[in-house]
C-alpha cells in the first residue's frame, strides 16, 4: 500500500492516469480508504467542503493511551553540589573581569583614535568625538549669523503682513 499512496496522489491532482492505480484501488478496501481521505483533504483545502461537520474528537482515544501507557519506577536523582560558596565567588569576580575588560577597551580605543595617525591636515578622523571649540555645546544652541536691523525690520514687516491677513481671513469666514 505504500509504494501506491504517491501514485494514488498524483492521480488525485491529475498528474498520473495509470490505470493501474485504478484497478488498484477499486481491489484493495484500505487504498479506497486512503483515496477517501485525500479527496476530503482536497476538498478542505479548496474550501469545497459544503457545511461538512469536521470536528473530531480524540480525547476519548488520548486519555485511552494515557492510562495504558507503561510508567517507569527507576527515577534518577541528580547529586546536589556540596559547596555552593565557589558559585557565589566566581560570580562576582567574573562581573568585576567583564567590568574591567570593557572599561580597558574604551581607554585604549579612545587613546587610539586622539593620537594623530596622518601628517596630513586635510584628513580627518572618522571617530572625532572632540567638538571644534574644545568643549561640548548644548544641543539646543543653535548658532546664527548676527542680524542686522534692516533683516529685523524685513522679518518683522512679513510678520505683520501674515497677522493681518490671518485676521483678515478670520472675518470672512462665516
Amino acid at each position: 500500500m505504500k509504494e501506491y499512496s504517491q501514485n494514488l496522489s498524483s492521480f488525485i491532482d491529475n498528474e498520473n492516469d495509470d490505470k493501474d492505480i485504478i484497478n488498484k484501488v477499486l481491489e484493495d478496501a484500505e487504498l479506497q480508504q486512503q483515496f477517501s481521505r485525500y479527496q476530503l483533504i482536497g476538498d478542505v483545502l479548496r474550501d469545497e467542503s459544503n457545511g461538512l461537520d469536521l470536528r473530531v474528537d480524540i480525547t476519548d482515544s488520548v486519555m485511552a493511551a494515557i492510562e495504558n501507557e507503561k510508567q517507569d519506577d527507576n527515577v534518577v536523582t541528580l547529586p546536589q553540589k556540596k559547596d555552593k560558596k565557589v558559585v557565589p565567588f566566581m560570580k562576582r569576580f567574573g562581573q568585576y573581569a567583564i567590568a574591567a575588560s570593557v572599561a580597558g577597551v574604551v581607554v585604549v580605543s579612545s587613546l587610539m583614535i586622539n593620537q594623530e595617525t596622518s601628517s596630513d591636515p586635510s584628513v580627518v578622523p572618522v571617530l572625532n568625538t572632540v567638538p571644534f571649540g574644545g568643549t561640548a555645546a548644548p544641543v539646543s544652541l543653535q548658532a546664527t549669523p548676527k542680524q542686522t536691523q534692516h533683516d529685523i525690520k524685513e522679518r518683522n514687516e512679513r510678520l505683520d503682513a501674515l497677522l493681518k491677513d490671518h485676521q483678515l481671513q478670520l472675518q470672512t469666514q462665516p
